[in-house]
Order: C-alpha cells, then sequence, then structure tokens
C-alpha cells in the first residue's frame, strides 16, 4: 500500500506517516506542494492514497489549486483531515476542501461530520494522538525547568474557549507571581482588553520548536493544557500525555469523558481551584509522577495513538492492510 503524505509541519509529519508505516504501508512524503515536482511524483510512485492535514505555510492559494488540480487529472483518492474545525470551519477547511476536491474528510470534531455529510462528503471522526516513538519522556533540560510550564500560540480575538482556558489556567497564576515559563507565538502582543490580564514578559520564552516540546514536558513540574473547545480534546492534550508530562486541564466535557480526574491528569473548574491545584501538586512530586505514569499508559494503550488513527483512515478508506500494527 502507497501512501503519499503531503505537509511540512512536524506535528503531522511525526503523526500519520509512522503509523501507516507501522501498518506496512510504503508512505511517501512531500514538503511542498510543486507542480513539476508533484507531477513527478505522482506518475512515478502512483499513491494508492493522498493524505493532507491541516492548514500550515504551504497551503496557499496557488498551491491547493494545482493540488486539486493533479487530484483531477491523475485520478486521486485523496483524504482530508481537518484539524481546525469547528472553530476555522468555514475560513480554512472549505476552502481546502473545495480547492483541492478529497473524496474523504476526516475531522477533530464529531458534530462536523454530519455537516460533510449533508454536502455529500464521505466523513469520518478522527481526532488527534499521540506517537509513542516521539510523545515519549525527554531527560530533564536545564533552561526548561521551571514549575509551571505553557506551551501554546496566543489567540487574536480570543473568541474560543481557549480564552476561558487562559483565564482559568493562566491569569490567576501570573497575577501571583508563580514561577510560570511560556512558550509560544504572539505573547508579546497579547490584549488585556479581550483576555482580561497581561502577561509580564519574564514570563514569555518565545517560540519553540515543534521537536523540541518534549523537553519541556519533561523538565517542567506541571503544564497547563489550553483546550479550544469544550467537546474536543487539543493535541497538545495527547501529546503532553504521552511525554509523561503532569499536565493541569480545564474540567471540559471532553476532558472528563476520556480521563479521570486524580488518576491521569488533574482539572480545575475556576481561577481558585487552579491556585489549590499547583500549591498542592508542586508540593507533591510522588503523587505527580504517578498521575503522569497513568495519563501516559492511557494514552499509550487505549486508542489514542497514530498507530490507531492510521488504522481508521484505512478502513474508513477501504484500503488493504499488508500486515498487522506494531504495538508500541
Amino acid at each position: 500500500m502507497k501512501i503519499l503524505f503531503i505537509d511540512v509541519d512536524y506535528q503531522y509529519l511525526l503523526g500519520l506517516p509512522p503509523g501507516f508505516e507501522n501498518h506496512g504501508c510504503e508512505v511517501k512524503i512531500l514538503k511542498d506542494i510543486i507542480r513539476e515536482e508533484l507531477e513527478q511524483v505522482l506518475a512515478g510512485y502512483h499513491p494508492d492514497l493522498v493524505v493532507t492535514a491541516g492548514w500550515t505555510k504551504i497551503h496557499t492559494d496557488s498551491r491547493l489549486k494545482i493540488l486539486g488540480e493533479m487530484v483531477e487529472k491523475y485520478h486521486l483518492t485523496h483524504a482530508y483531515w481537518a484539524t481546525e474545525d469547528p472553530r476555522w470551519t468555514d475560513e480554512w477547511s472549505l476552502p481546502y476542501i473545495k480547492a483541492t476536491k478529497p473524496e474523504y474528510i476526516f475531522t477533530i470534531d464529531r458534530e462536523s461530520v454530519a455537516f460533510y455529510n449533508r454536502l455529500g462528503f464521505k466523513a469520518y471522526y478522527l481526532p488527534w494522538a499521540c506517537n509513542p516513538e516521539f510523545h515519549r519522556p525527554a531527560g530533564p533540560v536545564e533552561k526548561y525547568k521551571c514549575d509551571i510550564a505553557l506551551v501554546a500560540t496566543a489567540g487574536v480575538t480570543w473568541s474560543s474557549y481557549r480564552r476561558d482556558s487562559a483565564r482559568i489556567l493562566l491569569k490567576p497564576l501570573v497575577e501571583r507571581g508563580y514561577d510560570v515559563a511560556i512558550w509560544g507565538k504572539r505573547w508579546e502582543k497579547l490584549d488585556p482588553g479581550i483576555v482580561g490580564f497581561n502577561v509580564d514578559s519574564r514570563h514569555l520564552k518565545g517560540k519553540l520548536s515543534y521537536l523540541e516540546t518534549n523537553h519541556v514536558y519533561s523538565s517542567a513540574k506541571i503544564i497547563l493544557g489550553f483546550q479550544n473547545v469544550v467537546t474536543e480534546l487539543t493535541s497538545r492534550t495527547y501529546e503532553i500525555m504521552g511525554a509523561r508530562g503532569f499536565l493541569l486541564a480545564p474540567a471540559t466535557t471532553a476532558v472528563l469523558e476520556k480521563f479521570e480526574p486524580g488518576k491521569h491528569l488533574v482539572v480545575t473548574r475556576s481561577e481558585e481551584e487552579t491556585l489549590r491545584m499547583v500549591d498542592f501538586y508542586l508540593e507533591q512530586d510522588a503523587k505527580r509522577k504517578e498521575i503522569a505514569l497513568a495519563g501516559q499508559r492511557e494514552v499509550y494503550s487505549y486508542h489514542n495513538t497514530y498507530n490507531d488513527r492510521a488504522a481508521q483512515i484505512l478502513e474508513f478508506t477501504g484500503l488493504r492492510q499488508v500486515k498487522p500494527c506494531r504495538k508500541p
């Protein structure tokens, strides 16, 4: 089985491609959409399935137009993983789909499946996951050591539940002067008029390579896990737990549905509860490690890996699996 995977972001490259390979598929990766290069690959490689995902820097209008033309010209079976649903369905997912003509749409939002079905697409729910070969404990690194860490991109309008996450998790900690280190883009442009609080520059550590995220999760005592919507989990939820990070998350419907608080992670419902949780668990090294280990085992064992997601794609698209998956 030949899979052509097109993306440039390591978050995607370290996800589904290894999952497909662990099911015996041959995977070729293209990191850009250039007409001549794509034509050459398609003419010589003859993929059984082309898989694309998300919205990254290679997804310009001109590139997506090229991909759509190649899908038609070579009669490709194209599966698109819409990882920006439901917040950016109109702005990103639908324009992507219109331009690239996928036969199958996979979405991280359960409610979007029916929406795509009504539009005439074959749609399937495919949440984020972790890759045990990458999302795993790393040795502590001195520059990443801190009491509390956040790896996240700051919002622009903060119009989703992400703003609530920031207010519940981050606001009380920075206002009380806790040792909080924040990695990610746009925090220096945070608008307190929108989000409701400000962050002192001493907390800001700048951008972080995706390849370094495991080191943060392994070096900080507590990791804050923002959620974007209450009904689905973010990618970092799985990744933090896969790296055996101790996760503090808001008590959303999805978090409570998927994990057991106090066993796999800890949750908070208010600013006051965040402070109580942090004060307690900063003093409980053994308990933090116990919970973090149980969380890692949970995401490794119960259909939360990219081996599982790749199997779901192969099954839904009707493609033959060459050999069984190698379990982590």
